[in-house]
């Protein structure tokens, strides 16, 4: 896409994202005039959104919580992991108005980790912590490796039974079971579990375990990258454990995001230097 691209992101409580300075990094380094814009909006004002993106008032868009699910509803065509969980993080605007939707989280989440040397290895146990987009993406994406099984958790039940219905309707491998919001049940799995990830906005206080009760080879890794350090990634450091934030993945999405937009390599270091300079190294 040549010219000036207008970009944005659509959330709810999304003021303080560092997307904007990660892509408009990234624009300027690829010699792209742009802008990308925080549309922090509430559910009256998405129809309104909804529109001022079918007229084309921006090129593309990212997606985050709480309408990864909501957006992929109304696109007029979900495309790869899309169409694979019905979430979407990412929306191209065709010349004639049409929603292109993919999701580049469950791609950014493996590439995160394997930077890092922290993929998972075949056959292990995995506990997933959440039942939004960002949760079904890992739950894909931890798929492929493929693991044992992976157990899904959430204070809500129905909505984890609603996100293994879709993984499971788009066509999803993999053993994926129900887990219960409850330290008493989740002590068993807790330990035996090979990798650990939060894809909620809880903090440790909140939520139903500590590192202490992982096994010492288990891998935590938290979506969250504010505030910093992210508190259950820094204590499960200091328990020996592994562990990352969302910062990578961060990364990663925004920039496989930004290569469905314009087709072209997306300049990495510009955009990591960036998104260090909102968050910290």
């Amino acid at each position: 896409m040549d010219g000036d691209l207008s970009l944005c992101l659509i959330g709810q409580g999304i003021a303080s994202s560092p997307s904007r300075a990660m892509q408009e990094a990234a624009l300027r380094a690829s010699g792209r005039q742009g802008t990308y814009d925080i549309v922090n909006a509430n559910a009256a004002e998405l129809p309104g959104v909804l529109h001022d993106l079918r007229s084309r008032r921006w090129h593309g868009a990212n997606v985050t919580t709480p309408y990864k699910f909501a957006l992929a509803a109304v696109c007029d065509e979900l495309a790869g992991d899309a169409a694979r969980i019905g979430a979407v993080n990412t929306i191209t605007v065709t010349a004639h108005g049409r929603l292109l939707g993919d999701n580049t989280d469950a791609v950014g989440f493996e590439m995160a980790l394997s930077g890092r040397r922290l993929w998972p290895l075949p056959h292990s146990r995995a506990l997933v912590f959440g039942a939004g987009g960002a949760a079904a993406a890992v739950v894909l994406a931890l798929s492929r490796v493929p693991v044992l099984r992976t157990t899904v958790v959430a204070r809500r039940i129905n909505a984890v039974r609603s996100l293994i219905d879709r993984v499971a309707a788009g066509g999803v491998d993999g053993d994926v079971a129900v887990g219960l919001w409850d330290e008493g049940y989740l002590e068993r799995l807790v330990a035996s579990a090979d990798i650990v990830v939060n894809a909620t906005s809880a903090g440790l206080a909140d939520m139903p375990f500590s590192p202490a009760q992982l096994q010492a080879s288990c891998t935590v890794a938290d979506v969250r990258y504010r505030p910093r350090p992210v508190d259950l990634v820094a204590a499960s450091l200091e328990a020996g454990r592994r562990g990352c934030d969302g910062v990578d993945m961060l990364l990663h999405q925004g920039m496989l995001s930004f290569q469905r937009w314009t087709g072209e390599q997306a300049p990495y270091t510009a955009a990591r230097r960036a998104l260090e300079g909102e968050l910290g190294p």
